[in-house]
């Protein structure tokens, strides 16, 4: 396939990196990277899974919350390329990923001083008496004080009690504003966070590029990491409030704090490479028109297709496996599965791309997710189900390391390993996730999750035929191309025989 052809032509014209090499903690360069890795994406692990959790205890709808976190993810998609063009041109990639991690931190840190003031809870009691408490969010927990305003004394909970909760809509409609608004202006700079660091690696390992996964996985080393902690002390600081038991979501946004001051911390230490040459406007248009050809292209689109199969499976799949019947100790044994098993996919994936190049490696997964999607299609039983979500994390894993691979083999042909890892990875998690989580949302409401997934299968199915009919025949061309180059001496030499 081309993939194989491409990657190892670049491997050969440039030896900067050996990929044997690429386990060693103990070389500078290497365990900085790595460090970094392991550090953001700890911070991404101990805060994003539970920031839908503080949005929905704050009072924050459904509908509310998945905008804050749509709006994160299309920003990469403009944002990502931007700022990866500027970077290559003014060559400051590192000052310009630290304004990001500061942009972006900011931008989640903020949504902790803007609590609800005018939520009560109401005490229903036997003989229909009301009482009206008020709850009090603070910066670290919520308080809720057994005392009647009405009466001045104390609750009684003899007897059947029902507990409901009132908020303030119009507070919560300008919550939902400040937030949105953090969240836009933080992401005008910080929306290189993801993508940057693999374009600083790419630029590292030149030749040895299909390496990259022997570096991606400790971010999931770190991002299990980080979910563990916070989930565990999460745990212990649980309080009955309004009826009900409520976890201290405010705890993971100290953790965020610490984990994204040693990523900082670390930055100061990556070595960036930048490609020989000045990285003009003449190498960009190179770069536009490189990702214009056909077989390019086509993999773009593909790698936004990805992208929207993993917004479906990391934000509807444990919903399904609950909708199953799975406990809760199951969707924690899924959640950490899928991503033990990621970090598989990212530490064998240099092999697999090194021995069937990074369009088979896609034309295979894409196969996989098929079956696998399918399989959620028509489970029922929620161990089963287990197994085929976490599974799905092989296939993230692999896929994501091979689209990597494909924008270096870019990259080093033309330059510019910022905007071309910024393309790709705004199409990817931007556009790709970002569409799939909404799409998703409405299919689902549409259809169930089961028929979605089989929905899914289906149009991965219809993709993958057209990506393996252009990679066929482009190899077809390049084969029948390259036998008229060795005929040409045959011609020449027999037509000077005959003069």
């Amino acid at each position: 396939m081309e993939g194989k052809r491409d990657h190892r032509e670049t491997a050969s014209s440039s030896g900067t990196v050996s990929s044997p090499n690429s386990f060693a903690l103990c070389h500078p360069a290497k365990f900085a990277f790595k460090a970094y890795y392991f550090f953001f994406y700890a911070a991404i692990g101990s805060s994003f899974p539970y920031l839908m959790l503080f949005f929905k205890q704050l009072g924050l709808n459904a509908a509310q919350a998945g905008i804050l976190s749509g709006v994160k993810l299309f920003s990469e998609a403009i944002g990502a390329p931007l700022w990866g063009t500027i970077g290559d041109q003014l060559r400051i990639r590192k000052i310009i990923l630290f304004a990001s991690l500061v942009s972006f931190s900011s931008g989640i840190l903020l949504f902790m001083p803007f609590p609800p003031r005018n939520q009560e809870c109401i005490e229903t009691r036997a003989n229909a008496t009301e009482i009206k408490t008020p709850l009090s969010f603070t910066t670290g927990q919520i308080r809720y004080e057994e005392q009647s305003i009405e009466e001045g004394g104390y609750l009684n909970h003899t007897g059947q009690t029902n507990f409901s909760r009132r908020i303030d809509e119009t507070e919560m409609s300008k919550i939902f504003t400040t937030f949105l608004i953090i969240t836009i202006s933080s992401q005008i700079v910080g929306s290189v966070v993801f993508n940057m660091p693999d374009a600083l690696v790419v630029g590292y390992l030149q030749g040895g590029i299909s390496t990259f996964g022997y570096y991606r996985v400790w971010g999931e080393v770190g991002v299990a990491t980080g979910s563990f902690v916070v989930g565990g002390v999460i745990n212990f600081y649980r309080s009955e409030v309004c009826g009900e038991i409520v976890k201290n979501y405010f705890i993971s946004f100290y953790f965020f704090a610490g984990f994204i001051s040693l990523a900082m911390f670390t930055l100061i230490f990556v070595k960036v490479t930048y490609p020989d040459g000045d990285a003009d406007d003449s190498n960009l248009w190179l770069l536009i028109k490189e990702l214009m050809r056909l077989h390019n292209a086509m993999f773009v689109v593909v790698a936004c297709f990805l992208g929207i199969l993993v917004g479906m499976h990391e934000y509807f799949g444990l919903w399904y496996l609950d909708d199953l019947g799975a406990q809760p100790y199951m969707l924690g044994l899924a959640s950490g599965l899928r991503y033990a098993i990621a970090l598989c996919g990212y530490t064998f994936s240099g092999m697999v791309i090194d021995k069937f190049g990074y369009t088979c490696t896609i034309a295979v997964c894409l196969l996989l997710y098929t079956f696998d999607f399918m399989g959620m299609a028509f489970v029922v039983n929620p161990w089963l189900g287990v197994v085929l979500f976490s599974a799905q994390g092989l296939l993230y894993g692999t896929s994501w390391s091979a689209c990597v691979v494909f924008g270096g083999t870019v990259s080093l042909r033309v330059g510019f390993y910022s905007a071309t890892q910024g393309v790709l990875g705004g199409v990817y998690w931007g556009l790709g996730v970002g569409t799939g989580v909404f799409l998703s949302g409405v299919l689902i409401n549409w259809l169930g999750v089961a028929k979605t997934y089989f929905v899914y299968s289906l149009v991965t199915l219809v993709i993958l035929v057209p990506f393996l009919l252009v990679n066929f025949w482009i190899r077809l061309r390049e084969e029948r191309g390259n036998n008229d180059q060795e005929r040409k001496p045959l011609l020449l030499k027999k037509t000077e025989e005959n003069h």
